[in-house]
């Protein structure tokens, strides 16, 4: 098959791309990098992304794969031009995928996200919950491009939609600032979130999404789990790789960080200066939350990588890069 990939040069993108690789597919690898050090080496074909030109640049395909949803992780005010300006970004992105899939009668995989997907019951949480999608866009935005997508599924698209727990293992190319495994090897992590969350390996969602194409696992949401710990733990069990002998990190009340992140971002918003990314994505880790397989997981028979191997592999990973 030859597969379309947006965000081949991100971390879920990546895992995608080696997948399909695996399997002898043909790949064209979207990205609006000149020379992505993500792809070096490897047998696709890159082509630069350009929205507009989205439907020619599918045609010949079988498969599109959108691992490039926007995520507006800057707080601002609910009906604000800003908050208007990032769900109308992230809902024509949804739509020019879903042109495009349909114009070539391809079928369509979305990565949604976690923040989707039915919250645990808890009062506290849930006024937590709401909070945070009263002061960010980025869940609204989630939610818009989900729902595009389900709605086009409903008209007939074949489309797989996955909701994958937070996402660790190799191939993140991100910058230091941006990851959570660099920080903890850098030592640039003393305290982190005492947030209970769900970690996947990417591997494992390149996998899943493979299996939900095969089984045509179309138009429902698949909540993809995986192994379940805190933050402060998954901290520890990183730095054990590199260090053993290193100081675990101090574990901070999330609802605590979350307020801290706000309103660091809105003062440095009103100066017009960008926020760091760790503390831009502080909401999105408040929001995860113990997850358990869904019937699709189930169904799809996916023997989740212990996560000794999925951590190993990360540090390794972040080692070479580094040597590199």
């Amino acid at each position: 098959m030859r597969i379309l990939v947006l965000g081949s040069t991100g971390h879920l993108g990546q895992a995608v791309v080696r997948h399909a690789l695996s399997r002898e597919h043909a790949v064209t690898a979207l990205t609006r990098q000149r020379h992505p050090i993500a792809l070096r080496g490897l047998p696709v074909t890159i082509a630069r992304f350009d929205a507009g030109t989205l439907p020619q640049l599918a045609a010949g395909h079988d498969i599109l794969v959108d691992a490039a949803a926007p995520y507006p992780l800057d707080p601002c005010i609910p009906g604000s031009s800003a908050w208007s300006q990032a769900i109308g970004s992230s809902l024509r992105h949804a739509r020019s995928i879903i042109d495009a899939a349909r114009a070539n009668r391809l079928r369509l995989v979305f990565i949604s996200s976690f923040t989707t997907l039915p919250r645990p019951p808890s009062p506290l949480d849930a006024m937590a919950a709401a909070w945070r999608r009263a002061a960010y866009p980025y869940f609204e935005a989630k939610a818009a491009m989900e729902q595009a997508v389900l709605a086009a599924a409903r008209d007939g698209l074949p489309a797989v939609i996955v909701n994958p727990a937070a996402c660790l293992g190799p191939w993140e190319f991100r910058p230091e600032a941006s990851s959570f495994v660099r920080l903890v090897i850098a030592r640039r992590l003393p305290a982190v979130m005492d947030q209970l969350l769900s970690i996947i390996d990417v591997r494992d969602v390149a996998l899943a999404i493979d299996g939900a194409l095969e089984h045509e696992f179309y138009g429902r949401p698949i909540a993809l789990a995986g192994h379940n710990l805190s933050l402060t733990a998954l901290a520890q069990q990183i730095a054990s790789f590199d260090n053993p002998s290193a100081p675990p990190p101090l574990p901070i009340d999330p609802r605590m960080a979350s307020l801290a992140a706000f309103w660091t971002s809105a003062a440095l918003a009103a100066l017009s200066q960008p926020a760091a990314d760790v503390w831009r994505a502080i909401p999105l880790v408040a929001d995860a939350f113990p997850m358990q397989p869904s019937p699709e997981q189930n169904a799809l028979r996916i023997r989740l990588r212990p996560l000794a191997l999925t951590l190993r592999d990360a540090v390794a990973f972040h080692h070479n890069l580094f040597s590199g």
